[in-house]
């Protein structure tokens, strides 16, 4: 079946609406920020931790686009001190510290579970093989962004 748009105006159409969705989505998470007292780029922690688990400081300054050292140690600060994190040894390399996810991530979690649930009744009305396409384009467009946001990081003058 066919829509009767040209693959120009279809492509056009699919960049305006990834366009308003990223948007939305940092307004989301800029409501969610306020709500729990945090910055942006500290929700963005809570998330990269979440998804991934127990992170080094350098690690969490890397996949969040800002310095090791300073800056990633008043992040960590903060969040610590709000009960969102916690320090703990590498259980692999007693040398190292993880940062971990602690008791008070739990109230992001609750903030974000209205739209989970909502996003997951939209995709019941999609068969595992059209899940399966959109995570292959959501994780692919995910590549593409990253790799733009190093373009523009690497490209700036200090």
């Amino acid at each position: 079946m066919t829509s009767g748009k040209t693959r120009s105006a279809a492509l056009t159409s699919l960049q305006n609406e990834l366009r308003v969705q990223a948007t939305r989505t940092v307004m989301f998470h800029s409501a969610v920020a306020a709500r729990l007292g945090i910055t942006l780029t500290d929700l963005s922690c809570l998330n990269v931790l979440g998804i991934d688990g127990p992170q080094t400081p350098g690690s969490l300054a890397a996949r969040l686009g800002i310095t090791r050292g300073g800056a990633v140690t008043a992040l960590i600060d903060r969040l610590e001190r709000a009960g969102y994190v916690r320090r703990e040894r590498d259980p692999h390399d007693r040398r190292r510290v993880l940062v971990a996810l602690d008791e008070a991530s739990a109230a992001v979690a609750a903030l974000f579970s209205g739209l989970g649930a909502a996003i997951g009744a939209h995709l019941d009305g999609y068969d595992t093989a059209e899940i399966e396409l959109l995570a292959r384009f959501v994780a692919q467009l995910n590549e593409r962004v990253g790799e733009a946001a190093g373009q523009l990081r690497s490209a700036q003058t200090p």
